[in-house]
């Protein structure tokens, strides 16, 4: 495709190379043809007084609309090729170009008519190369990733390279993110508009349109830490972990989130806390005490400046200082010693057992009134809390609501998130509204045929295999009844075995293991004897302890 244009007189302001024939290089921002002629347009020819010249090359090309720059008759055809490569800064903000896959390559196919780029991207061009401020670099990416790179990137600074996709000469496919840190506002993963996935590492996916960190946060990335201004950074967080952090400290201002790329070192394997201490104190003066071995807290005196920071029950993982020794003794005797020796310097003890796992199940009953809960997802997950919620101390951030059983009786199973919402307040008023909230990571949503659990049953084992699952430590929980066992129907899921008799003889104290060895050793008898109990009603007492 062709096009011509009326010269001016005067300098045109534009610049060519190359020969065979000349290609426009840049077209400056002061010439009359800005806009108009584009780079990477190829010449054909110049018509001057209705005669047609062409030169071959850029420079004899210069030199004929020099020596012609006072002739008001001359008119250039161009051949509206692409460039072979534009590279340019993008200004900040949204800069108005729409990339799609065409072949499996990230094109633009659109420019709108507000960009400030209209007068320098070519529609047709591959993006091959996008490079932020931070120093993240993708190469062959493609349309979505671009796509997501503009959207979430939107500081000034921004490098992009285009190219005519027909030369082939497109570079590979590679991504580099630069680790990130994040100024978190205040307010809890729902006011924050995070969207966080991983039940082993926390993932951070990006954030709605609504955030205040809009447009400021690359996604895609694995969240390395969180730290707390208080003197708590937190390491190796799930989802579920994350977003009870930050329900935790909702309104504690300087809270920052540290972002890394998938792979671009270790993270530990569960969620660890590295707590940074006052430089100068022995152990007496910080106000802890520490037993076992491994150590483990004992005490955190109520006066201490690692009150509520450092907590009863965790285990150290580390004693970090600058002499810190390569092999640490992490008994208590030695714990003890190493603060006392760090005394003066800049220090950390990194601890795990930091929280209590989230329990496998727990019902609440809800008086008449708000619940105070959020809840996202489907199923409904539980995503924080309202100020003075009174139960949040009952269930932990990221447990499902998996039953709402009403004060009539009736029973909800797989509700999603806007109807649990909507029944509960349709029965605002009712003083018995109980929701079974479980752990989607170790027991499994209710169904319709699933049977409900009494406080106590006793079951009479028939010989032969059992065909059930067992799980944990003493009181072994029945994870699941297979439907060609001959419990089904009678075995409600999720009872825990407190006792088996075997020719009258009482086990009880086992875990799931042993248990399942009893049965299997006894399978062949009769009059075996199973007795079971609800462990979620906290009335119900079992045998060991």
């Amino acid at each position: 495709m062709t096009s011509s244009f009326k010269l001016p007189t005067g300098t045109l302001g534009i610049v060519f190379k190359g020969s065979n024939p000349p290609i426009v290089k840049e077209v400056r921002y002061e010439s009359e043809l800005f806009g108009k002629v584009k780079c990477g347009f190829s010449f054909v020819g110049v018509t001057i007084n209705g005669r047609e010249i062409a030169p071959n090359d850029a420079v004899n090309l210069a030199e004929l609309l020099k020596e012609t720059s006072d002739n008001p008759n001359r008119i250039m055809k161009f051949m509206m090729t692409l460039p072979a490569e534009i590279e340019f800064i993008l200004p900040e903000g949204d800069p108005g170009i729409t990339v799609t896959n065409v072949d499996g390559i990230a094109i633009i196919t659109k420019i709108s008519a507000q960009s400030p780029l209209k007068h320098l991207v070519r529609i047709g061009m591959a993006v091959d190369s996008f490079t932020l401020p931070d120093g993240s670099t993708m190469t062959g990416g493609s349309a979505a990733k671009v796509t997501e790179w503009l959207r979430f990137n939107q500081l000034a600074g921004r490098v992009m390279i285009l190219k005519d996709p027909s030369l082939g000469d497109l570079s590979p496919s590679t991504y580099s993110q630069a680790n990130v840190t994040v100024d978190l506002p205040l307010g809890n993963i729902d006011d924050l508009g995070l969207i966080i996935q991983g039940n082993d590492i926390a993932t951070f996916e990006g954030v709605t349109r609504y955030s205040q960190l809009y447009g400021k946060v690359p996604a895609s990335m694995v969240i390395g830490a969180l730290r707390i201004p208080d003197g708590r950074e937190f390491q190796g967080l799930n989802q579920s972990f994350l977003a009870k952090v930050l329900q935790e400290t909702q309104d504690i201002e300087g809270r920052i989130l540290y972002l890394m790329n998938p792979g671009d070192g270790e993270l530990p394997t569960e969620p660890v806390l590295k707590a940074f201490l006052p430089v100068l104190g022995n152990c007496k003066e910080l106000g802890l005490v520490f037993g076992s071995n491994p150590a483990r807290v004992r005490f955190v005196n109520q006066a201490s400046e690692m009150n509520d920071i450092i907590k009863k029950g965790m285990e150290v993982i580390k004693v970090g200082w600058k002499y810190e020794p390569q092999n640490q003794d992490l008994s208590a005797e030695s714990v003890t010693d190493s603060l006392t020796e760090s005394s003066g310097t800049d220090r950390f003890i990194l601890f795990r057992n930091i929280y209590k796992a989230i329990p496998d199940e727990v019902e609440v009953n809800f008086a008449s009134g708000r619940i105070g809960i959020i809840f996202g997802d489907h199923p409904p997950r539980v995503k924080g809390f309202t100020q003075g919620c009174t139960v949040s101390h009952l269930i932990d951030v990221g447990m499902v609501a998996d039953t709402l059983i009403l004060e009539s009786g009736r029973r909800y199973m797989n509700l999603e998130t806007t109807k649990l919402t909507r029944t509960l307040i349709a029965n605002a008023a009712s003083n018995r509204r109980v929701i079974r909230f479980i752990n989607p990571a170790t027991v499994e949503l209710s169904t319709g045929g699933d049977l409900e659990r009494p406080d106590m049953m006793n079951l009479v084992l028939p010989p032969g295999k059992l065909h059930i699952s067992l799980k944990g430590p003493y009181p072994p929980r029945v994870s699941s009844v297979k439907p060609m066992s001959p419990l089904a129907q009678r075995l409600p899921k999720n009872m825990a075995v407190d006792e088996l008799v075997i020719d009258g003889r009482s086990y009880t104290g086992f875990n799931s293991i042993k248990l399942a060895a009893l049965l299997k050793e006894s399978d062949y008898k009769d009059g075996r004897v199973m007795k079971l109990k609800n462990p979620f009603n906290p009335n119900v007492n079992f045998q060991f302890k």
